[in-house]
């Protein structure tokens, strides 16, 4: 590794304290938040899953990427509305089958409202995938990752909110 990529690596640190049954509070910079499962999974149901964060970090990185890569390629937007599950064998974490315990797949809907062409935002979506790191993370995990990325109005963005 050359010097000039090496001044370019920065640490993501974060230290995490066991508080019992499944939960767990997680120290990242000046924040603090909770990880914690179900109570029929023996949790407290107090805070999100480790893969809900995962899902929630996905969208948000694909936002900061977006807005990142919108602005580079003056793509305007008036808003944006992401919407993701992924799909998880449980039997994997449980140890009752050998399948792999992360997601099997994760589905993204992203709705824009702009008067932008469909070409344009293929070419935004197209440098988003290169460049999001959550993206690329599950992609390289082997994880079958869909995006549908499509133009829709300001009514329709507002239902899809309310979700």
């Amino acid at each position: 590794m050359n010097k000039t990529s090496e001044n370019q690596l920065r640490k993501v640190k974060a230290s995490s304290s066991w508080l019992g049954k499944m939960k767990t509070r997680q120290y990242v910079r000046d924040f603090t938040f909770l990880v914690d499962e179900p109570e029929k999974l023996g949790g407290t149901n107090e805070g999100p899953t480790p893969l809900e964060y995962v899902i929630g970090a996905f969208n948000g990185c694909l936002l900061v990427v977006i807005e990142m890569v919108a602005k580079e390629q003056q793509f305007l937007f008036k808003d944006v509305v992401i919407e993701s599950y992924g799909t998880v064998d449980r039997r994997g974490l449980l140890g009752i089958a050998d399948v792999l315990p992360h997601f099997q797949k994760v589905v993204n809907n992203i709705t824009f409202v702009t008067e932008e062409t469909n070409e344009r935002l293929d070419n935004l979506q197209a440098e988003v995938q290169k460049r999001c790191p959550m993206y690329n993370l599950l992609v390289d995990a082997g994880i079958d990752v869909q995006l549908n990325w499509h133009i829709s109005d300001e009514e329709d963005v507002k239902e899809r909110r309310n979700v």
